[in-house]
């Protein structure tokens, strides 16, 4: 038997405390609702809903029949994957060095997030039969491992996605001198980002009477993780009407970003000791011997970053902001671009049913970087209270 969303919201639930131990002298710094003088310190903290772009996953994980012929479906892979809306928590500071001059920080967290999708098959006569489609790294052509053979056996696979992402700045701001009702402010520091996501793929068959009931159960994993550490400039802009103000902040970060990639992949099955112990068997389907690793590197990457807050001061002590912001980063590794569909089958007990399963032939697949954008973007609403 052979087995084998484009734009995000952000809803941001913003209730700041503020201490404050001096008065306002002009020109200001705008690092809050208000302006920050010398001396005065600031303490925030944020409610935060992210959405992230979706991550890639080109390479179609089960199919049922060749891909390429006619009505053939991609029944799981093959696409892209959302986590959904990212709750998550910032945490802001500042202090007022002088009338022109401020320190300020900030440090985010979002939370793993994951979402997953299955499907299954009962391999009764008449179900529909589900494949792993792969290229035959001899042949170059197309070839297909079974999930589930009707009426031999049932099967069933399933995509787990999970993601993270953690983000700090430290800043200074330097108060340009305003005109009018504007106000400018420079800002220049150092950006700390870190996004980790990990893509798994489980695949479990088994013998549907009379044959006797068994285990074989395959799990492909890739994990990557972005580093990045990055020096920043930027403007804050302010205008302030009566009660209302409008505020922009635009900042770019350039630097290095560390990317890593976990490769690990394993069967476990009890068809080889009678159905008696399960035993565990190097890599499994897309995950093999030759891809099988850890790999790092190091490289360029831009970060921009842009928000646009409209807001009302209700009282003297409360504001509040409505707006919306954007994160991007330009080089970043995603798991599901890491896979290859160029397979030599030699190489697993998975593909080949043979618990001495090695490697003949090409060494295929090897792992090679490939990098994607990433961003998250959406809109804000928030409420300051100032003590």
């Amino acid at each position: 038997m052979r087995k084998t969303g484009l734009l995000g919201l952000v809803l941001l639930l913003f209730v700041r405390s503020e201490v404050v131990f001096a008065q306002t002298t002009p020109p200001t710094l705008t690092l809050t609702d208000r302006a920050l003088a010398p001396g005065q310190i600031v303490v925030g903290a944020e409610a935060l809903l992210w959405r992230f772009k979706s991550s890639p996953t080109p390479v179609p994980l089960v199919t049922d029949g060749y891909i390429g012929e006619p009505n053939t479906r991609v029944l799981l892979g093959g696409g892209s994957v959302d986590a959904g809306a990212n709750p998550a928590l910032r945490i802001t500071a500042g202090y007022g060095l002088t009338s022109r001059s401020a320190l300020e920080a900030n440090v985010f967290y979002i939370p793993p997030r994951s979402t997953h999708a299955a499907i299954a098959s009962t391999g009764k006569l008449g179900s529909t039969d589900l494949v792993i489609p792969s290229i035959d790294a001899f042949t170059n052509h197309e070839s297909i491992t079974e999930i589930s053979l009707a009426p031999i056996y049932k099967g069933s696979a399933r995509v787990d996605f999970t993601n993270s992402l953690l983000g700090a700045e430290v800043n200074g701001v330097w108060a340009i001198a305003p005109a009018g009702s504007w106000k400018l402010d420079f800002i220049g520091g150092l950006r700390y980002l870190r996004l980790n996501e990990k893509y798994s793929f489980s695949t479990s068959s088994s013998y549907n009477p009379p044959f006797p009931p068994d285990v074989w159960l395959s799990t492909d994993r890739f994990e990557t993780a972005n580093h990045f550490y990055g020096s920043q400039v930027g403007f804050r802009a302010r205008l302030d009407q009566g009660s209302f103000f409008v505020a922009g902040t635009v900042k770019v970060a350039a630097g290095a970003v560390v990317q890593s990639v976990d490769i690990s992949g394993s069967l476990v099955t009890n068809d080889f000791t009678s159905s008696g112990a399960t035993v565990t068997y190097p890599g499994a389907y897309f995950a093999l011997p030759t891809n099988i690793g850890r790999y790092s590197r190091t490289a360029f990457a831009v970060v921009p970053e842009a928000a646009l807050n409209v807001g009302y001061q209700i009282t003297p002590a409360v504001t509040l902001v409505l707006g919306g912001s954007l994160l991007y980063a330009n080089n970043v590794v995603r798991p599901g671009k890491q896979l290859s569909r160029t397979i030599n089958s030699t190489q697993t007990t998975a593909y080949t049913e043979n618990p001495t399963a090695r490697l003949t032939g090409p060494a295929l697949p090897t792992f090679q970087f490939n990098h994607s954008a990433f961003w998250t973007q959406g809109v804000s609403l928030g409420l300051t209270v100032r003590f």
